[in-house]
Parts: structure tokens; C-alpha cells; sequence
């Protein structure tokens, strides 16, 4: 559509992936663009969010690992099985515990504060 003969598309959507989630890390106020579809930007640093997930497995701090996930269950706890924004075979680094779930399914499991 419109975004591949922009100008401005390596700094706006390219280091970008559709089902990710981001964070804005800074905004820089004084560059700003027109963007024919949604008017005027400005420019801004973004890095993939931590997402929380669980797991059966006892891991430490700074841990890597590769995303399984094991479940299709529709339960209260599904967002830590299967979060947002984190796809199969993704490689994450576990930044730290936040707790412990009772699951239905595989028991305790433990949930983490993971980044990319």
C-alpha cells in the first residue's frame, strides 16, 4: 500500500513485525513527519516488550531458551501460556521470577519476566 514508496518507511515500519509488542524507549519531539495516512509523527525508539509467561521448568536469571508452548486450553491463565506478541520456536532470555500459577493442567508452574 502506501508505506512501500515512503520515505520515511525504514525509520517507521520496517524494524517492525505485525503481532509483536513494543515499547517506546524516546520520543524525539523535535523530528517530526507527515505521514499521508495517519498525518503527523514524530520520531520515537522502540524495543520489543517483555512479556510474562509461564513455565513448568526452574530457571534462572538470564536463562535462554526457546518458546514452546504445549496447551490449548481456554483457562484463566491462558495469556501466560500463550502471550501476546511471542510466537513458537522464539528465543527468550529470562529476566526474572514473578511468582507462581496453580495450572488445571500441568500443576505448579512458575511465571517470568521474559525479553527477546
Amino acid at each position: 500500500g502506501a508505506c512501500r514508496g515512503c520515505k520515511y518507511r525504514s525509520v517507521c515500519v520496517d524494524g517492525m513485525e505485525v503481532g509483536r509488542l513494543y515499547v517506546v524507549r524516546g520520543v524525539n519531539e523535535r523530528k517530526r513527519f507527515q505521514c499521508p495516512i495517519h498525518g503527523e509523527l514524530v520520531l520515537a525508539s522502540i524495543a520489543r516488550a517483555n512479556v510474562e509467561i509461564a513455565s513448568g521448568a526452574r530457571m534462572v536469571e538470564g536463562a535462554s531458551f526457546i518458546y514452546r508452548s504445549n496447551c490449548n486450553e481456554e483457562c484463566e491463565y491462558r495469556n501466560y501460556c500463550k502471550p501476546e506478541g511471542v510466537k513458537e520456536g522464539d528465543k527468550l532470555r529470562v529476566v526474572r521470577e514473578l511468582g507462581k500459577i496453580n495450572c488445571k493442567r500441568f500443576g505448579e508452574l512458575r511465571i517470568y519476566e521474559v525479553s527477546f
